[in-house]
């Protein structure tokens, strides 16, 4: 098979320009440290503020900030908690960890996020919190969502890993539920050098106790203190009985690149569905393909551009060869049902069932999509699709 490709899966969304580069050099050089300093308080309180809650939380990722939130949620072993099948591994990881009984919900066949009739079936007197995934920055519906969590006592974790700029109903993702969960990774529609996350709050205990697991558990003493070095720099708490500290901290360096980028995520967002809407357009009434539907409930952070084929599970593997090895374009599948992988075999998952996310998986496929994208790669890809699709279709 050719993998020497004209249009490579992207590993970075969005690049900094010079003029950022050079802003983030001189912020840098005066930094007195790298570490939990002033920008990563600023990058928090800027975050917080475009997302529109009281509290940001700056982490390693958004894999740490998933499981702050499963800590602060208060889950704890045998507990249900409810995510569809169709997400990043990481969604589920850190309740898994907390030995949760994950209940998998299945998806929405045109909007490829959770199907809230799903959802709302399963839900049951064990259930303790639903995390809901703004999948492809396409937000779940959440009304029905909150209404169920309220009349259950159940928290809401969002996961806005692939949303930050996305809304519903005019309120930003990851303002909606309890704790918003977002990813800075290089293949996110910002990102804070490669890595990095931040957890969104509206409880000021939790916040304040998340400081410390974060951060080994590092808290200033309390009282009055004569000598700053007596008895140390600072003291090591355990906040919450059952969870001993991690190390979740963001850098300095991160954090600046953070608020350099955050300044233009609306830019970013809309250069992004112009492109989508090009594809999206581009085949409109072509039976073989269907994008990702984005309700009017919701704008659309238009993280990547996934697609339904109605050729087959074995007419969309020709067509991914086509793409390959004709046009060198490289597309790839998101995502393996959580419950086929061997970590979720192995915790006695291996039975789970969700229909439509099933069916998606051997039907989906995703293109090659990056901020700014130039205008010979997106009628390259679009005439490269309409003519995989054509000759699959004759195939067949």
């Amino acid at each position: 098979m050719n993998t020497d490709f004209k249009i490579d899966f992207p590993g970075i969304q969005t690049r900094m320009t010079q003029d950022e580069i050079s802003e983030l050099v001189t912020t840098l050089n005066e930094c007195n440290t790298l570490s939990m300093g002033p920008n990563l308080a600023k990058f928090e309180s800027e975050f917080a503020e475009y997302i529109e809650v009281p509290y940001g939380l700056g982490v390693s990722s958004c894999t740490a900030a998933l499981e702050l939130s499963a800590i602060a949620s208060g889950v704890r072993e045998g507990d249900e908690v409810l995510l569809p099948a169709h997400t990043f591994t990481a969604t589920a990881i850190p309740f898994l960890r907390r030995k949760c009984r994950v209940i998998f919900v299945d998806i929405d066949p045109d909007t490829f996020v959770m199907d809230v009739t799903d959802l709302k079936a399963k839900i049951t007197k064990k259930t303790k919190a639903i995390v809901a995934v703004h999948l492809y920055g396409v937000a779940v519906d959440m009304d029905p969502v909150m209404e169920l969590a309220k009349t259950n006592d159940i928290i809401v974790i969002e996961d806005c890993a692939q949303a930050l700029g996305g809304s519903y109903k005019g309120q930003r993702l990851g303002s909606i539920g309890d704790f918003g969960c977002f990813s800075f990774h290089s293949q996110k529609n910002i990102t804070t050098l490669g890595e990095g996350g931040m957890l969104t709050l509206k409880n000021q205990s939790h916040w304040e106790k998340l400081k410390t697991v974060r951060k080994i558990g590092a808290k200033p003493f309390s009282g009055d203190r004569k000598r700053y070095w007596i008895p140390a720099m600072s003291n090591i708490v355990q906040e919450y009985d059952d969870v001993v500290p991690y190390n979740f901290a963001m850098g300095e360096g991160q954090a600046i690149a953070g608020s350099i980028l955050l300044r233009r995520v609306d830019q970013i967002t809309e250069t992004r569905k112009v492109q989508y809407d090009q594809f999206s357009k581009a085949f409109e009434g072509v039976k073989e393909i269907k994008f990702q539907k984005v309700p009017s409930y919701c704008s659309s952070a238009f993280h990547l551009l996934p697609a339904r084929l109605n050729l087959g599970e074995e007419g969309r593997n020709l067509f991914i060869e086509e793409m390959v090895n004709k046009y060198r374009i490289k597309t790839v599948i998101q995502y393996y049902p959580l419950y086929n992988y061997d970590l979720f075999v192995k915790n006695g998952y291996g039975d789970s069932v969700c229909t439509s996310t099933n069916d998606f998986y051997d039907n989906m496929v995703s293109f090659p999509f990056w901020s700014g994208m130039d205008s010979e790669s997106i009628d390259y890809l679009i005439e490269s699709i309409s003519s995989s699709l054509k000759t699959v279709k004759e195939s067949l």
